[in-house]
């Protein structure tokens, strides 16, 4: 949390107070706790109220920077090498391509527009689609389904940020702790179905070093967030009041 200067660490109770402190007209904090430390903390966001856009390009851009022009700021659209801001895969901001598709990248698209966000195959895909997109996965959940097989169990954990299209509602967030693909699909599908939410796409935005989620005061004087808010990123997904 950055107030005034000052820089601190919080835990997953005292995380999830701070962000509710600062959320604006349209957000809602929540969080979900399961067993081995399992800690998701999430922000519903109000699509009517707050519209989505895509920041960053060659020369990337920090969630600071980012919170500038936008009240909350979820990251980072790729994991690249330790200082590389190069996008991998496509990266279309404003109509404007940085970086081409990767046909044998991810295979999810995040497409952004002012009337909300679309979650769509790499192969369905055109230029015209949306005013701002990028290449984006796994897929953890496609058409309302969990789509990480069991498999993922026996890989590496990471922390996580994500994004999930809801109707008219964004549902974006980031783990506390590192989880499994399979395992924060599940959480978030049970969460989803508590809520009464209808989401029907989930995906991984990105993972490890890449991770940020972070929300501004309405003055701009308080920051909280999860992850390095100081680093630039290649791509930033932020949402701003219409």
């Amino acid at each position: 949390m950055l107030d005034g200067g000052e820089q601190q660490t919080l835990e997953p109770d005292a995380l999830q107070a701070a962000f509710a402190a600062l959320a604006l007209s349209g957000m809602e904090v929540s969080r979900v706790s399961g067993g081995a430390g399992e800690h998701l903390l999430l922000v519903k966001i109000q699509l009517e109220m707050l519209e989505p856009v895509l920041l960053g390009g060659r020369q990337g851009i920090s969630a600071l920077q980012a919170l500038e022009d936008v009240q909350l700021v979820v990251g980072s659209g790729f994991v690249s090498q330790v200082n590389s801001l190069a996008p991998v895969g496509l990266l279309q901001i404003d109509g404007r391509t940085v970086s081409d598709m990767q046909v044998h990248g991810y295979t999810r698209i995040l497409g952004i527009r002012p009337e909300g966000l679309g979650i769509l195959g790499h192969r369905d895909f055109h230029r015209g689609m949306y005013d701002s997109a990028l290449q984006v996965g796994p897929g953890i959940v496609e058409q309302g389904l969990l789509d990480i097989t069991e498999r993922d169990l026996t890989r590496t954990k990471y922390l996580r940020t994500f994004v999930a299209t809801c109707d008219r509602v964004a549902l974006v967030g980031a783990t506390q702790r590192p989880m499994h693909l399979f395992t924060l699909g599940q959480r978030l599908l049970e969460f989803m179905q508590a809520e009464n939410m209808d989401c029907d796409e989930v995906v991984n935005l990105a993972g490890d070093r890449e991770v940020i989620l972070a929300m501004t005061s309405a003055d701009r004087s308080r920051i909280v967030y999860f992850g390095h808010p100081h680093t630039a990123k290649a791509a930033l997904l932020g949402f701003k009041f219409r």
